[in-house]
């Protein structure tokens, strides 16, 4: 199974994407993962900058893919329960695991209806915060698939 995080926008701050880059790395050890980023909006309208954004990023995903939209309306999960959701998708054969993150205005309610809604927190975290730390709750996730002692937990 690829695990493809799809994300709006590049990264600004070094630090975050060499976090980014870090468990990128960490998570490639455990089968094909990446990020793919679609252009950001130009628009000076929230509203035109959602609907241009999630057109690029309902043109990035493939009729099979899986979706899991971050959105603060999603589900949350513990680390174990990431790590079983993992499991139930590598049982099922998923080809494709997308976990699709907005810009900073957000998603249109076309991409939240593609895909299962999944959520971070109740509070509202930077794009680029985000990106890292659902890189490092996957690589979090399979470390505890393998029985490895990164998770104390």
């Amino acid at each position: 199974m690829k695990i493809v995080l799809l994300a709006v926008g590049k990264m600004r701050s070094k630090a975050l994407r060499e976090v980014c880059e870090e468990y990128l790395g960490r998570l490639a050890r455990y089968g094909a993962a990446e990020v793919k980023e679609v252009k950001a909006a130009e628009s000076a309208s929230p509203e035109q900058s959602v609907a241009q954004e999630s057109a690029r990023l309902l043109a990035a995903l493939e009729p099979n893919d899986h979706v899991l939209v971050l959105d603060e309306r999603g589900t949350q999960q513990t680390s174990r329960e990431l790590c079983d959701l993992l499991k139930q998708h590598e049982l099922r054969s998923t080809k494709r695991l997308m976990l699709v993150l907005g810009g900073a205005y957000g998603l249109s309610d076309d991409v939240r209806k593609r895909g299962t809604l999944f959520s971070l927190s109740k509070m509202t975290l930077p794009h680029e915060l985000c990106r890292a730390v659902i890189l490092e709750q996957l690589y979090r996730a399979r470390t505890i698939q393998n029985g490895e002692p990164y998770h104390h937990a």
